[in-house]
C-alpha cells in the first residue's frame, strides 16, 4: 500500500506534484523573483521571494506562483509582467520547454511573448528574434537555509541570505553535466 505524500506540496492544495525551484538566468547570473510588493525582478542570490512554485495546469502547461508571496506570474498583452494573488488562465499559464542545452524557457500561453528578465520590448521581441539570455532558465533547487522565513509579511525587499553561495560558473558547470533539464531532477 502506497505512503501518503506528507510534503508540504499537499498543503498548498494544488492536487498535483508542484516542484519548488529558483528560475535562474545563469547567463546573466540572476534569479526571478517575485517580492512583497509584487515587483518582478533578478536577484544575483537566492532569496525567499525567488523561490517558485511550478505547477503543471495543462500539457506543457504550468503556472509559477511565488512561494513566499502566494502571487502568480503573469503577462501582459504588451509583454510586461506583473503578479496577482488570483490566477488568471490567460495571463498567468505559460508553455515550458526544455531547449537542447538544458535551459528552460517560458512563453505566455495567450500572448506567445517570453518569460524574460529583460523589459517588455523585449520579451515581445523574442517572438521573431530568437531565445534571448535573459529568457533562458535553469530552474534550480535551493542552496541557502530559508527555513526562517515567517511569511509573507516579514518584508517588500527581497532579503539577502546569510549562507555561502557558490561561485557562478562553478554551480553552472556542475548543472550542465547533468543530461536531463534539472528543472525535472529531484522531484
Amino acid at each position: 500500500m502506497p505512503l501518503s505524500d506528507p510534503s508540504p506540496h499537499v498543503a498548498h492544495g494544488w492536487g498535483q506534484v508542484v516542484r519548488l525551484r529558483h528560475l535562474y538566468a545563469a547567463r546573466t547570473g540572476l534569479h526571478l523573483l517575485i517580492r512583497g510588493d509584487g515587483q518582478i525582478h533578478g536577484s544575483a542570490d537566492q532569496t525567499l521571494y525567488s523561490l517558485l512554485e511550478i505547477r503543471p495546469v495543462d500539457p506543457g502547461c504550468v503556472v509559477i506562483r511565488g512561494a513566499a508571496t502566494a502571487r502568480f506570474l503573469c503577462m501582459g498583452g504588451d509583454g510586461s509582467l506583473y503578479s496577482s494573488h488570483t490566477y488568471s488562465r490567460d495571463d498567468c499559464t505559460f508553455r515550458e520547454q526544455i531547449l537542447p542545452d538544458g535551459y528552460n524557457i517560458y512563453v505566455s500561453n495567450r500572448y506567445g511573448a517570453l518569460l524574460s528578465l529583460g523589459n517588455h520590448r523585449q520579451r515581445l521581441q523574442g517572438r521573431d528574434r530568437g531565445v534571448p539570455a535573459l529568457a533562458q532558465f535553469l530552474p534550480r533547487m535551493s542552496e541557502p537555509d530559508l527555513s526562517s522565513f515567517s511569511g509573507p509579511d516579514t518584508s517588500d525587499q527581497p532579503e539577502q541570505t546569510t549562507a555561502q553561495t557558490e561561485d557562478t560558473m562553478e554551480s553552472f558547470g556542475r548543472l550542465s553535466q547533468i543530461i536531463h533539464s534539472p528543472s525535472f531532477n529531484k522531484r
